[in-house]
């Protein structure tokens, strides 16, 4: 399981789950340049703050773009809130990574921590460039409707950040479809096929 191999088949299977649900304001895939601003608010419902956008900043890194990080949990102050909305206004895109992990037995992981939860409603009605990517559960779109672009990703893996940063980049195509509906918003076997660094269609 943890030979080459394997590694090689996770990645494969990572690229062709990602799943652009919303792409309304056109941000996919981003246009970047090495001076563009761009901040990521992560929020994340476990405890790890300290580690958990590693992989993801890593490879937007290896993309050519920098961008500043700031992780909100259940145990953030309206001091890092502030803070985080402070970056995310001097920012040209924002991109909102939400590690929402749904765990059986706690209910409290289907929702994100109020903290993220109130920072990401802010910047919606700033209207701010956002782009909202799940690392979990699909669903929190349904919490987040004002959202113009949803990525969902499904898990937090390292191949799954991976695979969300290179199709943000224009790197790979996005070709996943939702295994689930989103009642109200989206059917299941929704996702618009997006193709690296080309024009967008949607069945």
């Amino acid at each position: 399981v943890s030979g080459k191999q394997a590694g090689v088949l996770a990645e494969e299977i990572a690229r062709h789950a990602i799943t652009l649900v919303r792409n309304d304001a056109g941000l996919l895939p981003l246009k970047l340049t090495p001076a563009s601003k761009v901040f990521n608010l992560a929020i994340t419902n476990g405890d790890d703050r300290l580690w958990i956008t590693q992989t993801f900043n890593g490879t937007m890194s290896r993309g050519g773009i920098k961008m500043e990080t700031i992780v909100l949990d259940d145990r953030s102050s309206e001091g890092e809130v502030k803070k985080a909305l402070d970056a995310a206004g001097r920012a040209d895109v924002v991109l909102v990574s939400m590690y929402g992990r749904v765990r059986s037995g706690q209910a409290r992981s289907v929702a994100l921590p109020e903290p993220g939860a109130k920072a990401l409603n802010e910047l919606l009605d700033r209207r701010k460039p956002v782009v909202g990517i799940s690392f979990g559960n699909p669903y929190l779109l349904m919490s987040f409707p004002k959202l113009q672009t949803y990525l969902v990703a499904y898990g937090d893996m390292p191949s799954l950040q991976t695979a969300v940063g290179e199709a943000l980049l224009g790197k790979n195509d996005i070709t996943g479809r939702l295994p689930i509906s989103l009642p109200g918003l989206y059917p299941l076997g929704a996702g618009i096929q997006l193709k690296a660094n080309s024009a967008q269609s949607q069945e």
